[in-house]
């Protein structure tokens, strides 16, 4: 099997309005690949809730910036969603039920959560391209 590699990196303003263009960015890179669009329905759903996070947590005041890189690299794709703002902690003047991360977690065949040492938070979430069912 050859190895394929492709990667896409966007930087968006932290708000709401940015992260549909994230979505736009991760179709773009899967659509050339044999994926069935649930999966790449489920990838989005994943990287859409990481990057609201970040928009709500990272940035509560507004202003700053959110990075998503994706490399897609023999039927994987690795999704790194980062932030330099205050870091994710429970807020309870949010409206959101609190089930993005569990979302992530039941989408993604693996996620990891740090704190770079630049500050910030950095969302990395691994998928399989393929379904159960293929």
């Amino acid at each position: 099997m050859d190895t394929v590699s492709e990667r896409v990196e966007i930087e968006i303003g932290a708000a709401a309005s940015g992260v549909p263009l994230v979505r736009h960015a991760l179709r773009g890179l899967l659509s050339g690949l044999d994926i069935s669009d649930d999966v790449v329905a489920d990838i989005a759903l994943a990287v859409t809730e990481a990057c609201t996070n970040a928009v709500v947590h990272a940035y509560p005041h507004g202003g700053g910036a959110i990075t998503v890189t994706a490399s897609h690299v023999d039927g994987e794709l690795e999704v790194a969603v980062r932030d330099r703002g205050g870091g994710m902690a429970p807020r309870v003047d949010t409206p959101g039920l609190g089930v993005g991360l569990p979302v992530i977690a039941a989408i993604a065949r693996s996620l990891e959560i740090g704190s770079p040492d630049d500050g910030g938070t950095e969302v990395r979430m691994r998928f399989a391209l393929r379904s159960a069912a293929d």
